[in-house]
């Protein structure tokens, strides 16, 4: 990969987003939205994988990935009017199609092409597909996405709690009810340092027991120092309900998350 192709897909993406721009506001909204998330988590990649000292042109692919993750997302939210992927269709198998009918990659090497493909595929699953050998090149791009689209998702969610009172956005809530307390299968996930599953959300709090327990699918170190230098973790328990509940999710995640900043690897007795 080349710079040439990288400011390509710079231009190419932006004339492609352009095409969803609407004067339906709220659709207008959640395109902008997106546009910016995308940009973030551009700069989020690069960030934790200059980290890892790769070289220059895997720097450009991780960033192309990055540019590419959420291409779903534009005709999805158009047509659909939800980021729900069960309520429409998967976003990150929908960015697949599209770079295949747009036929963007054709520039690239067939491995890098297969890589983009992939890791865009793979970039929201629960977890990367066993058959993805973890020395692979394929398994590194997988967790360098994985986790430059989580930080960005987490630092717009303590952002958006922060205001919640002035201004919701019912379409980043998936339309859940606001009503009180955590579905038990959300408590019982975090406390097992595992993440928590979409299908056991019932209201409102559950969406933010979500994104903490996102915290146990991180990969490299540098993204734990930037989840804890920019304190999203913070902001969003702050949003919860004062209850002993959330003090204990409270304690569990700090300490979790201090072990790991640390070079703690799950599985240690103490966690």
């Amino acid at each position: 990969m080349q710079k040439e192709d990288l400011d390509y897909f710079r231009e190419w993406f932006f004339e492609y987003v352009n095409r969803f721009f609407s004067s339906d506001y709220f659709i207008r909204e959640n395109i902008e939205l997106k546009i910016e998330h995308t940009r973030r988590v551009c700069e989020n990649i690069l960030l934790i994988a200059k980290s890892e000292k790769i070289s220059e042109k895997e720097c450009m692919l991780a960033e192309t990935i990055a540019l590419f993750h959420d291409l779903g997302r534009f005709e999805q939210f158009t047509k659909y009017k939800t980021f729900s992927d069960s309520e429409s269709e998967n976003h990150a198998v929908l960015g697949v199609k599209i770079l295949n009918k747009e036929g963007i990659l054709a520039r690239l090497p067939e491995e890098e092409i297969r890589l983009v493909l992939k890791a865009v595929e793979y970039h929201n699953l629960m977890e990367i597909p066993g058959n993805v050998n973890p020395s692979s090149k394929l398994h590194f791009f997988c967790r360098l996405i994985r986790d430059a689209d989580k930080i960005d998702i987490l630092r717009f969610a303590s952002e958006g709690y922060a205001a919640e009172e002035k201004c919701r956005n019912p379409a980043l809530e998936l339309y859940l009810p606001d009503t009180k307390g955590y579905s038990e299968p959300m408590v019982s996930e975090i406390l097992n340092n595992r993440m928590a599953k979409i299908g056991d959300m019932k209201n409102r709090n559950d969406i933010k027991l979500l994104r903490l327990s996102w915290i146990f699918d991180l990969n490299f170190p540098a993204t734990f120092s930037l989840l804890k230098k920019y304190g999203y973790l913070e902001s969003i328990i702050s949003s919860l309900p004062e209850s002993k509940e959330t003090e204990v999710l409270k304690r569990h995640c700090e300490k979790y998350l201090d072990a790991m900043e640390s070079g703690v690897r799950e599985g240690n007795n103490e966690l």
